[in-house]
């Protein structure tokens, strides 16, 4: 089980840029089965909206990815708004 607060702080995560610049909230945390992080906000997005950034700059843009609860490789955690509960698939 892995917790993206406990990871290495400069390791890649794949996300948007609309995350980045504050367009979107993250909805979607999602553990690869190789071990890489992807937050994601709405599916309103395109391959080309895709941006890499740190852990570190994760925790940063939202706070409440401390909460999230540990991931097996695959699992995905979500929630329905900023401030929702998270919830694990």
């Amino acid at each position: 089980m892995a917790c993206l607060k406990d990871d290495e702080q400069w390791k890649p995560v794949v996300t948007t840029r609309q995350i980045l610049h504050g367009d979107d909230d993250i909805l979607c945390v999602h553990l690869d089965l190789e071990g890489d992080w992807e937050v994601l906000g709405s599916d309103d997005f395109t391959e080309e909206d895709l941006e890499v950034c740190s852990v570190e700059e994760a925790l940063a843009l939202d706070s409440s990815l401390d909460n999230i609860p540990d991931l097996l490789p695959g699992q995905t955690a979500v929630r329905e708004g900023k401030d929702a509960p998270w919830s694990v698939e």
